[in-house]
């Protein structure tokens, strides 16, 4: 009446079809945060070489190796930066499904042992065939939500997603995943030779070795988890020493900032020493009606006073000159620069730490507005109530793109591990005052908010 081995093939096709599709779409949502958009591409190409292997009439070794493989390849052609990492996450990718599926392997063993194996069963095929189908779904849906809590997990510890993977770092890493390589390939091959001498699957006969296997895959999954965490610590212990590096940098700005104001309060302690001469000159001057020279000299001594106290005051002198050598490179570049800038006077803002945000963003600004046709950065601050808020608002040619973890723009250089700092910076000073950083983009426009508590 039922053709139980057409029903079989349909049910065992359904699943195994199924289960490449969806694991395809893990392998989409695992490089997504590294990847982006192209990471549904990876995904694909997962899943089509799956899906082809299957097909084919022959049996193929390791298919899902194959598979990554492939996968791997497609990460390297979308986007040919950042090799190692790729090969990386490829590698990762493939233990972690050996892992999960392997161990969730035994709770299916179970449930087949105790619905599926039986006396019962076995005299009721169509019972047994939909209890097998009942099975196989649960075994798959343990199985698929485990494999994205993983890569949840993975996500997680795994911090610094944008930056480039030394060779040393590779092979730090790599370490500890041949490892685990070298146990899966084992425990394959004592299956493989255990099933052509004996004819009969080992676990079947010694019922240990799945639980050995079992052991070992979670141990191994620990062990990948502690190097990468390693890892990262090792990057953020990187990063810590540039910021240092960078905020030394600013400091020995800061000092140099210090020291032109001292040399400007000279040149205005000179010219206000001077001031009785030049009025004497003047003065003689026009006694004599030589108006011309007179007028001349006026405007010779007017500039030598605007170029002594500057043409931007902000309440400080630091950000003064900050902001007037800002101006003067921007004006050098051809960059249209307006500043409506004022430093919060009798607060418990330290001048040093504004003198960080303003050299930071300008110079991101300086940097976002290369190849615009109107380039032009705009500066401006204000008080609201008890927050002090500075804004830095410049042209920009394309939208840029934000990271999900630390909601800052990415960096576009190539040495990512080396830049990126400066709103990071921004950031810290502006927490210490128990406030924070916001980006807005509006089209060819990008804008940069610090907002800072005051006491």
């Amino acid at each position: 009446m039922y053709n139980m081995e057409t029903y079989w093939a349909i049910a065992n096709h359904t699943i195994a079809i199924l289960g490449i599709i969806i694991f395809g779409w893990l392998f989409y949502k695992f490089v997504k945060p590294f990847m982006k958009e192209k990471a549904f591409y990876v995904g694909i190409s997962y899943s089509v070489i799956m899906l082809i292997l299957y097909c084919v009439p022959w049996e193929i070794t390791y298919p899902y190796l194959w598979s990554v493989f492939a996968a791997c390849v497609a990460m390297c052609l979308l986007e040919r930066r950042n090799i190692k990492q790729k090969i990386l996450l490829a590698t990762v990718m493939y233990l972690f499904r050996w892992m999960v599926y392997g161990v969730i392997l035994l709770l299916r063993d179970i449930m087949f042992a105790l619905f599926i194996n039986t006396p019962y069963m076995l005299m009721h095929p169509v019972a047994q065939w939909v209890t097998y189908v009942i099975v196989e779904l649960i075994y798959y849906s343990v199985a698929i939500a485990i494999m994205y809590l993983v890569i949840k997990l993975f996500h997680k510890v795994y911090v610094n997603k944008k930056e480039d993977i030394s060779g040393k770092e590779l092979i730090l890493l790599f370490a500890t995943l041949l490892t685990v390589m070298i146990g899966y390939f084992t425990f394959n091959y004592f299956s493989n030779v255990y099933l052509k001498d004996m004819e009969v699957y080992i676990w079947n006969v010694h019922p240990g070795y799945t639980f050995l296997r079992v052991i070992y895959q979670i141990v191994s999954f620990v062990a990948i988890l502690i190097a990468i965490v390693t890892y990262q610590k090792i990057k953020e212990k990187q990063r810590e020493e540039k910021v240092n590096i960078l905020l030394a940098e600013q400091i020995e700005n800061t000092k140099q900032h210090i020291g032109e104001v001292e040399r400007l309060y000279g040149d205005i302690r000179a010219l206000k020493h001077d001031i009785g001469n030049h009025i004497s000159v003047l003065e003689n001057l026009l006694l004599k009606n030589e108006t011309q020279e007179a007028e001349k000299y006026l405007s010779e001594l007017k500039a030598t006073w605007n170029e002594s106290v500057g043409e931007i005051k902000t309440g400080n002198p630091v950000t003064d000159v900050i902001l007037m050598q800002k101006k003067k490179e921007a004006e050098e570049k051809g960059i249209d620069f307006e500043c409506n800038f004022f430093y919060p006077s009798d607060t418990n803002i330290n001048a040093f730490d504004v003198s960080v945000i303003l050299n930071n963003a300008i110079q991101n600004a300086f940097e976002g507005v290369v190849g615009c046709e109107s380039p032009y950065i705009f500066i401006s601050a204000y008080r609201k109530k008890n927050a002090y808020v500075v804004e830095v608002k410049n042209s920009i040619c394309k939208s840029v793109d934000i990271e999900d973890e630390t909601g800052l723009p990415e960096t576009t250089k190539k040495d990512k591990g080396s830049h990126g700092f400066g709103l990071v910076n921004i950031r810290r000073v502006a927490q210490r005052y128990y406030g924070d950083i916001d980006i807005s983009q509006e089209e060819k426009s990008f804008t940069l908010t610090v907002m800072l508590m005051l006491d």
